[in-house]
């Protein structure tokens, strides 16, 4: 057993735990690609997907309760609460479930959505594979994430907290306009204050501009001036008039 790549594995799991929701998609990611590389998790989780029934346990999970709220009902069984978190969580890595959504709709009546989403699904999830392997478990207590899809517009605090050289390189050669890095964080900011804005509109514009903005946050982290340029130019053609402000700021910012 290589106990070095699982404890790689499981620091990963802690970083997605205690991240911000703006960028969990992120760590998500970033997560599952550790997850695959190694074998025996892996294999773990191939032995528990092979006895769970899919659709079957979906069906059973996310449920309405006798008010109408959606509630997500997980799995007693451990091998298939293992595969049901698992096939959720690639689900939100492969964009067939929006994890803003998701959050929202599942865990909106909670005082903190993303919090509960993280206690009742994936540190159980990380605290059954610690223990299949002799890591330490972790407590719902444990940390105190802060998070509320209620709460977007308040200040966003940088969390990329990569130490590898790969991702130091990133943040070292892609500054966005003059070396600044203080730039990407600005429009990521503006971005968050885009969404809050727009999420009780249901135009097709703000929709489209919700979508730009959510990819802005999770980008903004890799620093690379390309891609926020990019989405920002985007941004600029949804035509979004609740937020027109905003987007200028945003295309100053760029000097778009």
């Amino acid at each position: 057993m290589d106990n070095i790549k699982l404890r790689e594995f499981f620091n990963s799991c802690d970083d997605f735990i205690n991240c911000k929701l703006l960028v969990a998609e992120y760590k998500l990611q970033k997560m599952l690609q550790i997850l695959s590389q190694n074998e025996e998790i892996c294999s773990l989780i191939g032995e528990c997907l092979e006895q769970f029934n899919r659709d079957r346990e979906f069906a059973k999970a996310f449920i309405q309760d006798s008010q109408g709220d959606y509630i997500c009902d997980l799995p007693n069984e451990e091998y298939k609460l293992i595969s049901f978190v698992f096939c959720t969580l690639v689900d939100i890595d492969n964009k067939k479930i929006d994890l803003f959504d998701f959050v929202k709709k599942f865990y909106g009546r909670e005082e903190n959505p993303f919090k509960s989403f993280i206690n009742h699904m994936v540190v159980p999830f990380r605290n059954l594979l610690a223990e299949a392997f002799g890591f330490e478990k972790l407590t719902t207590e444990k940390k105190d994430y802060n998070d509320n899809i209620e709460e977007l517009n308040t200040e966003y605090n940088e969390v990329a907290d990569d130490e590898d050289d790969e991702d130091n390189k990133f943040k070292q050669n892609s500054a966005l306009i003059n070396g600044d890095e203080d730039e990407f964080i600005r429009v990521q900011k503006l971005a968050v204050q885009i969404i809050s804005e727009l999420q009780y509109y249901s135009s097709q514009n703000n929709l489209d501009a919700i979508t730009i903005c959510k990819a802005i946050i999770k980008t903004t982290d890799l620093r690379d001036s390309d891609i926020t340029y990019s989405l920002a130019l985007a941004l600029k053609e949804c035509k979004a008039k609740q937020v027109k402000f905003l987007i200028k700021e945003i295309l100053k910012i760029l000097k778009i």
